[in-house]
């Protein structure tokens, strides 16, 4: 839902060059971030008509989405390559990691995020361990939630369009004397689609229609106690409810954050940010298997930056964890749980025209040696805007709990003897930037080994996840974005090659895709802009199984969709949203034997009485 604000023709679809907090954990202009980084601003969502961030997220170069059906199914995460069980994505949730213990091999439960409640996101390609810690092998989702601004703002806003789907949100924000408020709730609900394709499988129960509801609220409130000094405390909760056409028939996904903070400007050089932190997921199945899993994360992070002098940045800090997990029915095992625990430090500087970034870090999970990471990146500046860039980093992964203890016999067998992944990455490339224009091509490769992957138990026969797989992603990514004359664009295309090291002839890794673009492009028309999103994914391979549970390889096509988007003002303080998705009714597939989400229209409505 478009935001209710008025612009000139010449502004409306205009962005500022992007500023880009988590390439180096504090803020920086976009062209100076030597990580790739994307970001995707809160005017952004609200424009693109989005009701789900796994929507956002498969506009960004790299970034492939999968999914199991419509809204609120089971969705899993590749950037360059890398995701689904051996977890080489890391999602953050204002600073907390969305790490589910549980088997599922799922990152976070992104699909269980609607967008209303959303204020930014950040997405980093690329091995970032030594920065954010365990699990950032393909690249870091940083997702931060709304809160109160300098001034009051009010906002309501409802959606509705095909199968039955709708939206209401409620959005206030005030600041009384030096106390920031927030508060926010939204409202999703959808008839979806049936979510399995009969021909292709033996577990439907029903070709019917596999709905989705979720209910979301975010509040926050900041007190400023003297200059430079204050303390903040904000609560999300995500409740999303979904129906199966499989013997697992219907589940509940929720997640909750509580989180207690200070921002401190310690010194005139130095800026402290603590927090401490409380994140669950509870996950539900009922059914045939009926079964329930809760992960519990418990966080102190402490994060300090300092301004060295000379054009020189030093960053560092902890990150204390105690990660834990509950289950109970089909395949449960005993509570089990582990501290988790690093220091981290960052050097960030320029040399005349040369520029450097080094990150260190020290991971140290219970039942595990110490796990040393590190990025050194380097930036040469050449003149006229152009930039040569080039880096290096290592980077783990720590199996979830339920990689480790999970067993369900006579199928299934834990495995507590699983080591960690290991990956080491390289970068080079381009890049040109001018005003609000970035232009970057970057050449990137990523070797993993001990890979997590299914093997069979030499004792029982049962499968499990063993350390027998390696892996290597290489590829080529272009990316470009930027705004002129009532026009803004972002387009990018990722060609790569993310092969299995273990098997003859070096496959294709599983729903991985060796070619992905997107383009996107608005223009304002007086008040009203105007936009068309291009997804394009190539042939991936997948596999099916028999009544025996045999696997036969098969190939999911290459697919193109096109979403189609208009937002504008009416008065001051009403605004209209319209969303054409998937206009050509493309049947595709992300994972074998599972149906995407056909034409659909959406027109919303928003009504914002205070704020600009």
């Amino acid at each position: 839902m478009a935001q209710v604000y008025a612009q000139s023709e010449n502004d409306r679809g205009i962005t500022l060059p992007p500023v880009v907090v988590s390439a180096a954990t504090y803020p920086q202009p976009l062209s100076s971030a030597l990580p790739s980084v994307s970001v995707i601003t809160r005017e952004q969502i609200s424009e693109s008509g989005a009701q789900n961030i796994t929507t956002l997220l498969q506009q960004i170069a790299g970034v492939q989405l999968t999914s199991n059906g419509g809204p609120g199914h089971t969705s899993t995460i590749y950037v360059r390559g890398f995701g689904s069980t051996d977890l080489g994505v890391l999602v953050l949730l204002d600073g907390v990691p969305l790490m589910p213990q549980d088997a599922s091999g799922s990152a976070g439960y992104l699909e269980n995020l609607t967008t209303d409640q959303i204020q930014r996101i950040e997405v980093i390609r690329g091995n970032v361990s030594a920065i954010y810690g365990a699990g950032a092998i393909g690249g870091v989702v940083i997702i931060t939630t709304r809160e109160g601004g300098k001034k009051p703002q009010a906002s309501v806003s409802a959606t509705a369009g095909s199968r039955n789907t709708a939206t209401l949100s409620a959005n206030a924000s005030e600041q009384v004397g030096k106390t920031a408020l927030h508060a926010g709730i939204s409202r999703y609900t959808t008839q979806g689609i049936p979510s399995i394709y009969p021909a292709q499988s033996f577990f439907v129960r029903s070709n019917a229609a596999d709905g989705y509801r979720n209910t979301t609220t975010n509040a926050s409130i900041v007190q400023e106690l003297v200059a430079g000094q204050s303390l903040g405390l904000r609560v999300f909760r995500s409740d999303g409810q979904y129906t199966y056409d499989n013997a697992v028939d219907a589940g509940e996904n929720k997640q909750a954050l509580e989180q207690l903070f200070s921002d401190n400007q310690l010194a005139s050089i130095w800026v402290s940010h603590l927090s401490v932190s409380r994140q669950t997921t509870n996950n539900l199945n009922f059914g045939g298997y009926p079964s329930t899993s809760r992960t519990r994360i418990q966080q102190v992070l402490w994060r300090n930056v300092v301004q060295l002098g000379s054009g020189w940045t030093a960053t560092g800090g902890v990150d204390l964890q105690h990660q834990s997990i509950d289950t109970t029915g089909s395949g449960s095992f005993p509570s089990k749980s582990r501290n988790a625990n690093a220091e981290f430090a960052g050097l960030n500087g320029t040399v005349a025209d040369n520029e450097i970034q080094l990150d260190v870090r020290l991971d140290r999970f219970d039942g595990y040696s110490g796990q040393n990471t590190g990025y050194l990146g380097y930036g040469r500046e050449l003149g006229g805007g152009f930039k040569a860039i080039a880096s290096y980093s290592t980077a783990f992964n720590v199996p979830p709990l339920g990689y480790l203890y999970y067993s369900a016999q006579p199928y299934w067998e834990a495995n507590p003897n699983l080591k960690p992944e290991k990956a080491h990455s390289a970068e080079a490339g381009f890049q040109w930037a001018g005003g609000s224009t970035v232009l970057r091509a970057t050449l990137f490769q990523t070797k993993m080994r001990d890979q997590w992957s299914y093997g069979t138990d030499s004792v029982t026969g049962a499968t499990q996840f063993q350390n027998i797989a390696s892996a290597r992603t290489r590829g080529l990514e272009l990316t470009g974005s930027g705004a002129w004359n009532g026009w803004a664009y972002d387009a990018n295309l990722t060609l790569q090659q993310p092969v299995d090291l273990t098997q003859a002839g070096n496959p294709t890794l599983p729903r991985r895709a060796r070619s992905l673009a997107n383009v996107a492009i608005n223009h304002a028309f007086g008040n009203v802009l105007v936009g068309t999103q291009v997804h394009y994914s190539g042939p991936r391979p997948d596999a099916a199984y028999d009544a025996s549970f045999k696997r036969i390889p098969v190939t999911l096509g290459s697919y193109t969709t096109v979403d189609l988007t208009a937002s504008g003002v009416v008065t001051p303080h009403w605004g209209w949203s319209a969303r054409v998705q998937n206009l050509f009714d493309k049947k595709y597939q992300t994972a074998y034997s599972y149906n995407r989400e056909p034409f659909g229209v959406f027109f919303g409505l928003a009504w914002q009485p205070l704020g600009s």
